[in-house]
């Protein structure tokens, strides 16, 4: 009878029901995707050990120029890109473009160049302005004040305009005595002289020590300036040689010559590649570049500032004729005075311009 017990299988084999190997392959796929599940979980990318700290960053974004920049232009968004680099070269850099848009270069940026800080500061002391001369200018120094200066904020790149004042004396020629007389006192004329002059480099008097001690620092990076009466030497490249030589008669026998601050957006950088026009059609004439690559603006015709100019143009009252009204009424007097278009005499009643 044992024989057919099913622990006496003439086998030896134990067999299991089929419900109880389905509950052990169950149990055993359950194991290993907990086992994975676990495995992922702390080995992953991105699993970090309580006890582990992240690692550093070993490059970061920076700034470069595009394309050439040249001096005194205003940075636009196509003249530049980013780039990676070594943390350790990314010092003193701008990582993102919009704190260098619409900023104005204070010294020529060549395609390539990673723009660092000192690309858009003055400080006021240049060790040379060769570089920064174009090709064909010539530098001479003016020295101005915070009157005829714009307050000794002109900068390298900037642009500016010249304007010089004179004293001439009134003669009268004595035909008889091959001599002349002096007539009155010598009369003050105003005249601006050259247009776009570029700044290639400005020197500043040593800052104070209390200034030295707190500097106050300007949202665009470039020193302070309070009114101290400071002096200031502006470096211009001229590319006439006529203007050095006016630059210098009037710094020898004017009134000192002040320097009127141009807007750098007069003057657009040629960094765009030039579109050829449609068929047909005639080009425009071509802009006038000037040698750092910037369009040139056209002159625009002064009038120039004398007294009779500002009496005849501006309605300012003359001093003799006021002085001399009553009387003249009385008298029925009239006063010559001389037109602005020719130089006549014509006669007005006095007081009146």
């Amino acid at each position: 009878m044992l024989q057919w017990c099913h622990l006496s299988h003439g086998s030896g084999r134990i067999h299991l029901k089929r419900s109880n190997r389905l509950v052990l392959l169950v149990g055993i796929f359950l194991a290993v995707v907990a086992f994975v599940g676990i495995y992922i979980l702390f080995s992953g990318p991105n699993s970090i050990s309580p006890n582990a700290s992240p690692s550093p960053p070993t490059t970061a974004k920076v700034v470069f120029a595009k394309v050439d920049i040249p001096l005194g232009t205003q940075v636009t968004a196509d003249m530049i890109e980013t780039r990676d680099v070594a943390i350790a070269d990314s010092i003193s850099s701008f990582t993102t473009p919009g704190l260098v848009i619409s900023k104005t270069i204070r010294k020529t940026a060549f395609a390539g160049t990673q723009l660092t800080f000192d690309y858009f500061i003055d400080i006021g002391v240049a060790n040379d302005v060769t570089s920064n001369l174009p090709a064909g200018t010539r530098g001479i120094a003016v020295q101005v004040d915070q009157v005829s200066g714009v307050g000794t904020l002109v900068h390298t790149g900037d642009w500016v305009d010249v304007v010089i004042s004179v004293k001439i004396q009134q003669v009268v020629p004595n035909p008889s005595a091959k001599s002349v007389t002096n007539v009155g006192a010598p009369q003050g004329s105003v005249k601006l002289i050259i247009q776009h002059v570029q700044v290639v480099g400005t020197l500043l008097p040593p800052p104070t020590a209390a200034a030295a001690a707190s500097p106050a620092p300007q949202p665009s990076g470039q020193p302070a300036t309070t009114l101290n009466g400071q002096q200031e030497i502006v470096i211009l490249a001229v590319s006439n040689p006529n203007h050095a030589e006016v630059i210098r008669y009037a710094e020898l026998y004017a009134d000192p010559i002040s320097l009127v601050l141009r807007s750098p957006k007069d003057f657009v950088s040629q960094v765009a590649p030039a579109v050829s026009p449609s068929p047909g059609v005639s080009p425009g004439p071509s802009p006038s570049v000037l040698p750092g690559g910037a369009s040139i603006p056209p002159d625009v015709r002064t009038d120039g500032a004398i007294l009779r100019v500002l009496i005849e143009k501006y309605g300012v009252l003359s001093p003799d004729l006021i002085l001399a009204s009553k009387a003249t009424e009385q008298h029925g007097a009239r006063w010559p005075t001389r037109s602005a278009s020719s130089s006549s005499m014509t006669s007005r009643r006095p007081g009146i311009i």
